[in-house]
C-alpha cells in the first residue's frame, strides 16, 4: 500500500523527483555500459576506460535532468522516451555491426531507404545480453515516470534545470576538449594516431563510439553528419581554399601513354554490376563474363572499397565523378549541388554524346535521378521509365536495348545491375529459373547458399549475353566498348565461414577484390596485375576515350600510367601487392611517405567536396 501511494501519490514530491532522476540516468548508463561492454572487442583502448564512462555521466546528467521543469505528463514523456530513443540506437548499433561490421552513423540515413527494402533477419546477430539490458532500461523508465510527483515551484525547477545542463554540458565538453583536442599525431595510417585524430577525423565510427561513450558519440556524429561542421570549417578557415588552388595547380597529370586514345570516337557501355564477385566468375555461373575476360583487357587486382554505408551507390559515385565522397558525412548536397566539371557523362556530353543512366530502382531512390543529373546524364531511366517486363531480373534490361544504344548518334551509356542483390533463398525468382543448371556444374557437396549466390550471378551473365548479341546483331560491336566492373563484394553470402572461404580471406579490405574488364573489338586481350581501384576507373576510361582533362581533379589515376599502384581502405590502410600497411612489416620510408599522401589526397578531395570547390571552375 505504501509502495503504491507512492507510486501514484502526489507526497513527497522532491524526494520522488530524486528517485526518478537517479533511476533515469542509471538507465541511460547502463545503455551506454552494457553496448560497450558486449562489444568490448571493439574497443582498441585509445583513451582511458574511464573517460567514455565520465561523459556519458555528464551527458546522462543533461539528459535526465533537462526535463526537471516540464510538467508532469510531459516529464513522464521524456523519461520513457527517451531511454527508448537510445535503447533503439543500441539495437540498431547492433544489427550493423553484425552485418557490416560498423556502427551506425547518421551520415547513413540518406541511404536508409534502399537498404530497408533488402530488410532480411538473417543478416543479424545480436547478443541476447545486450536486448535483456535494453528491455531492462525501458521497463526501468516506465517506474522512474510513474513516480514523478506534481511540478511545484516552476521558477526554481527551472533554475535546477539550467544548472544541471550547464554542469553536464560544461563537464562534457571539459573532458572531451582534453583527450580529443588535443596535439594531432597527423592522421596518417601509423600507430602514432591519436584520439583527437580519430576524433577529429570520425570516420572510424568502432574507434569513436568506444571512446566517447554512447551519448557523446550521438552528439558528435550528428554534428559532423549534417555537415554544420563543414559550415564552421569554412567559415574559419577560408584559407583552405587558396591551399587547394596551390594543391591541383602543381600536382603533376598522368602523362599520355601507348594506350592514350585506343578507343576514342567509339561507343560507351559502362555496367555496374550488383554484387558479382571473383568466386561467381567461371565457365559454370557466369560463361559470358569469365570469356570477355579472355578476349578484353582483364584488371586481376581490381578493389572496390567501401567508403560510404550504401556501398552500390558508393561505387557509382566514385566511378562517375572520380571523388571519394567524405566517409563521415553524406549530406545529399554533396551529390545533388556539388559542381563535378570533369565527370564521366560530362566529359562525353561536351563531346556530344548522348549520355544516360538507367537502374531499376525508382528516381528517389538516393536521390538518384537528381544526382545523376547534376554529374551530367540527360535522364535517369529507372525500371518502370525503362519498359522493362522484370526490373528484378536484369536479363529483362536489354528490353530496352533502344535506349541505351540508340541508332544515329554517339552514346555514354551507364547502367546498373540488380539481381546479384541478396539474400540468396531457396525461393528465389533466379534460384527457382537456374538451379539445376548450377548445380550440374558444381560439386555435389557444394553448399546451398553457395548455389543460389551463383543463380543470381547466371541471371546477370545472361544479360551480359543478350547484350553482346544486340551490339552483333545491330552491328554497333565494331563501334561499342563494353566495360564492366563490380561495386562491392558479395557480403550477402552470410552462411558461417562461406564468404572467407571463397573470397580466400577474413580481412574485409582485402576481400573487396572484385571483377573488372574492358571489352571492345580491335583491343589486343591484356592481364593487368597492377593494382587498381574503383577511383581509378574514370581516368583510365578517360586516357581511353581521349577525353579532354589532364586528370588533376581526380583522386586515382590512369591504370596504364606510372601513377597509384595501391588500393586505399575507408580506415586509411592500403596495400600495394607486396605490402598491406594494416598487417605487413611495411619499410617505414615507404610507409611514412605512402601515409603522408593518403592524408593529402584524401584530405584534399574531401575539402574540395564539402566546400563546393568546382563550382567556379
Amino acid at each position: 500500500m505504501r509502495l503504491k501511494r507512492f507510486l501514484f501519490g502526489d507526497g513527497h514530491p522532491i524526494l520522488r523527483d530524486a528517485v526518478s532522476l537517479s533511476i533515469h540516468l542509471l538507465c541511460l548508463i547502463g545503455l551506454d555500459l552494457a553496448f560497450r561492454i558486449v562489444y568490448s572487442h571493439n574497443d582498441p583502448h585509445t583513451v582511458p576506460s574511464y573517460v567514455p564512462f565520465l561523459l556519458s555521466l555528464f551527458w546522462g546528467t543533461v539528459i535526465a535532468g533537462a526535463s526537471v521543469a516540464m510538467p508532469r505528463i510531459v516529464r513522464r514523456i521524456w523519461v520513457i522516451a527517451t531511454t527508448a530513443f537510445f535503447g533503439v540506437i543500441v539495437i540498431v548499433h547492433a544489427c550493423l555491426e553484425s552485418f557490416f561490421g560498423q556502427y551506425l552513423s547518421f551520415s547513413s540515413v540518406m541511404f536508409a531507404g534502399e537498404g530497408a527494402g533488402f530488410f532480411d533477419w538473417s543478416y543479424f546477430d545480436i547478443s541476447g545480453k545486450l536486448i535483456a539490458a535494453v528491455i531492462l532500461a525501458v521497463i526501468a523508465s516506465v517506474i522512474a515516470a510513474l513516480i514523478l510527483g506534481k511540478t511545484k515551484r516552476y521558477l526554481i525547477r527551472l533554475a535546477v534545470t539550467a544548472l544541471v545542463v550547464v554542469v553536464g554540458l560544461t563537464g562534457a565538453f571539459i573532458l572531451s576538449d582534453k583527450y580529443f583536442e588535443g596535439e594531432s599525431g597527423g592522421i596518417t595510417w601509423e600507430s602514432t594516431k591519436t584520439a583527437a585524430d580519430h576524433y577529429d577525423d570520425f570516420s572510424d565510427y568502432h574507434i569513436c563510439l568506444h571512446m566517447c561513450g554512447l551519448y557523446h558519440y550521438t552528439y558528435r556524429d550528428i554534428y559532423v553528419s549534417t555537415g554544420l561542421i563543414d559550415a564552421v570549417e569554412l567559415f574559419t578557415n577560408r584559407e583552405r581554399l587558396s591551399e587547394l588552388d596551390e594543391y591541383y595547380s602543381s600536382k603533376t597529370a598522368d602523362p599520355d601513354n601507348d594506350m592514350t586514345g585506343v578507343l576514342s570516337g567509339k561507343n560507351l557501355i559502362l555496367v555496374q554490376l550488383e554484387s558479382i564477385d571473383t568466386w561467381m566468375v567461371n565457365e559454370t555461373a557466369m560463361p559470358t563474363l569469365y570469356s570477355l575476360m579472355q578476349k578484353g583487357i582483364n584488371f586481376t587486382e581490381f578493389y572496390a572499397p567501401k567508403y560510404l554505408w550504401a556501398a552500390t551507390f558508393n561505387t557509382e559515385n566514385v566511378v562517375n565523378t572520380g571523388t571519394v565522397s567524405p566517409m563521415n558525412s553524406s549530406k545529399v548536397g554533396y551529390f545533388t549541388d556539388t559542381a563535378y566539371p570533369d565527370s564521366l557523362p560530362g566529359l562525353f556530353r561536351e563531346l556530344g554524346y548522348s549520355v544516360n543512366s538507367f537502374h531499376r530502382s525508382g528516381r528517389g531512390i538516393y536521390n538518384r535521378g537528381e544526382v545523376h543529373e547534376n554529374w551530367g546524364y540527360g535522364k535517369y531511366y529507372s525500371g518502370a521509365e525503362m519498359g522493362v517486363s522484370n526490373a528484378d531480373m536484369d536479363s529483362t534490361l536489354t528490353e530496352a536495348y533502344g535506349l541505351f544504344a540508340p541508332d544515329g548518334i554517339s552514346f555514354m551509356s551507364f547502367i546498373i545491375t540488380y539481381t546479384g542483390h541478396g539474400p540468396y533463398t531457396a525461393d528465389g525468382e533466379a534460384v527457382k529459373k537456374y538451379e539445376s543448371i548450377i548445380r550440374a556444374g558444381v560439386a555435389d557437396d557444394a553448399e546451398d547458399e553457395y548455389v543460389w549466390a551463383l543463380c543470381h550471378a547466371y541471371e546477370t551473365d545472361t544479360f551480359i549475353k543478350n547484350l553482346i548479341e544486340k551490339l552483333e546483331s545491330d552491328g554497333k560491336i565494331e563501334n561499342t566498348a563494353v566495360i564492366f566492373y563490380t561495386d562491392h563484394y558479395d557480403h550477402y553470402l552470410t552462411g558461417d565461414g562461406l564468404l572467407e572461404k571463397y573470397k580466400g580471406t577474413s580481412d574485409g579490405n582485402l576481400m573487396s577484390k572484385v571483377p573488372f574488364v574492358i571489352y571492345s573489338k580491335g583491343l589486343v586481350p591484356t592481364t593487368v596485375d597492377k593494382v587498381t581501384a574503383s577511383y581509378d576507373i574514370l581516368p583510365t576510361v578517360a586516357n581511353l576515350f581521349g577525353l579532354d582533362t589532364d586528370g588533376r581533379y581526380y583522386i586515382g589515376n590512369d591504370a596504364f600510367s606510372s601513377g597509384g599502384g595501391y588500393v586505399i581502405f575507408s580506415d586509411r590502410s592500403w596495400y600495394d601487392g607486396q605490402y598491406y600497411s594494416a598487417k605487413d612489416n611495411v619499410p617505414g620510408e615507404l610507409l611514412a611517405e605512402r601515409s603522408r599522401e593518403i592524408d593529402e589526397r584524401l584530405n584534399v578531395c574531401w575539402d574540395s567536396v564539402k566546400f563546393n570547390y568546382f563550382k567556379d571552375k
